[in-house]
């Protein structure tokens, strides 16, 4: 069987997010293993591509403007015509299209398309989205999905049905980064953030958009100051487009002085390790990949029971979930870790989890399988055409 030696990556976007964290992940095994990778991301700053290169890994910025640019589109074109690829691997619905369109008039016997699923959610909010993601979906070998949640939604929409195989993935992460965090690196955060060593911190990392439904978060931890009157702050880590929204919430709530807002961080396991709780009040997620930082840095987890997260997280045994978009909820959760040895109980639950479910090992070795395979079928599809092109009669 062939192996893949030449892989290219599209991805909509590469800097910090689930998503682009997993495929850094993903990009740093492939090189460790004498993989050629190279990664084209069509908008964003780009924030990871630095430490990708230092791997040797080629990256371009495909410098998108709008939805619907075509520019891209042939700079794409060249990258793949010029690449000598064994398989391409798109993540996150507009570089799946970017990338299916750049395969026009390339069969997938010849180069094989990997589409990875990291959302149970619309492939966009223009009309005719399904049947566009059914259409690029109709080119791939195989679909990654990352949780059973997402397996659900695909099977619904009824997009990935054959010969597009799916595999589901979960994704993985390294523990020893959460565990060689300092106290003294904790200390020094928590001064930066104006937090004593008595204060209960809850805190959030992520973007600031709709899908993490923040305000309901901010009026959750309004609730329970207003019923306990504890020493405690919400640590609000991340930028996005609703941040001066957000910071009206909390002024409105009353709870303004309370609600640090620490902006874009790279030192995410420090962050975890600075937290006492971890809250995510998301209304959808396809995995939620900072649940798992936060279980591998033995934080509980207040979190939304919705998609994927009841798969991460076990309530009542490694963090506790509530209602989506529910305040009530969501602060008698907050109020119940309150409990330090309930935190601690938490805690440790979710580290064993990441231990055993979470690894970096098990989503490589699934990931090689996969691309393995696809690569087999393909380069036997491959052969078998020139076979027949080989005996047909001449004319």
């Amino acid at each position: 069987m062939k192996t893949t030696s030449r892989v290219l990556h599209v991805i909509t976007a590469f800097d910090r997010g689930g998503a682009e964290n997993h495929l850094a992940d993903l990009v740093r095994h492939q090189r460790e293993t004498g993989v050629d990778v190279t990664i084209a991301f069509l908008r964003g700053r780009g924030s990871l591509a630095a430490a990708m290169r230092q791997l040797g890994v080629t990256v371009h910025h495909l410098a998108l403007r709008f939805y619907g640019d075509p520019r891209p589109l042939w700079r794409l074109r060249r990258i793949i015509a010029s690449g000598r690829f064994d398989l391409v691997h798109a993540h996150l619905p507009p570089a799946e299209l970017y990338a299916r369109l750049a395969l026009l008039g390339t069969p997938a016997c010849v180069l094989p398309l990997i589409l990875s699923k990291h959302n149970d959610c619309p492939f966009h909010n223009l009309p005719g989205e399904l049947l566009m993601e059914r259409w690029v979906a109709r080119r791939a070998s195989a679909m990654i999905v990352i949780s059973d949640a997402v397996e659900r939604y695909m099977t619904a929409r009824k997009v990935g049905r054959a010969p597009c195989r799916m595999a589901t993935i979960r994704y993985g992460i390294d523990v020893a980064p959460f565990e060689q965090v300092t106290p003294d690196a904790v200390a020094v955060l928590r001064r930066e953030w104006n937090v004593g060593s008595g204060t209960l911190v809850f805190g959030f990392v992520g973007r600031l958009v709709p899908q993490k439904s923040i305000d309901t978060l901010i009026r959750a931890f309004a609730l329970f100051l207003g019923r306990e009157r504890r020493d405690a702050k919400l640590v609000i880590v991340g930028d996005g487009p609703l941040m001066p929204a957000l910071q009206r919430c909390a002024e409105e709530a009353g709870v303004a002085a309370h609600v640090v807002w620490a902006g874009f961080r790279e030192d995410i396991p420090t962050v975890m390790r600075a937290f006492d709780v971890f809250t995510l009040t998301s209304v959808f997620e396809g995995f939620g990949l900072v649940l798992v930082e936060a279980m591998a840095a033995r934080k509980p987890v207040i979190a939304t029971r919705i998609s994927a997260i009841p798969e991460v997280v076990i309530d009542g045994e490694t963090g506790l979930l509530a209602k989506p978009r529910d305040a009530e909820s969501i602060a008698t959760a907050v109020a119940k870790l309150t409990d330090g040895a309930l935190r601690a109980r938490l805690g440790e639950a979710g580290h064993r989890r990441v231990s055993e479910h979470f690894t970096l090992d098990r989503m490589w070795q699934a990931t090689d399988a996969l691309y393995a395979s696809c690569r087999g079928s393909t380069a036997g599809q491959s052969e078998a055409a020139s076979t027949r092109l080989a005996t047909a009669p001449t004319t």
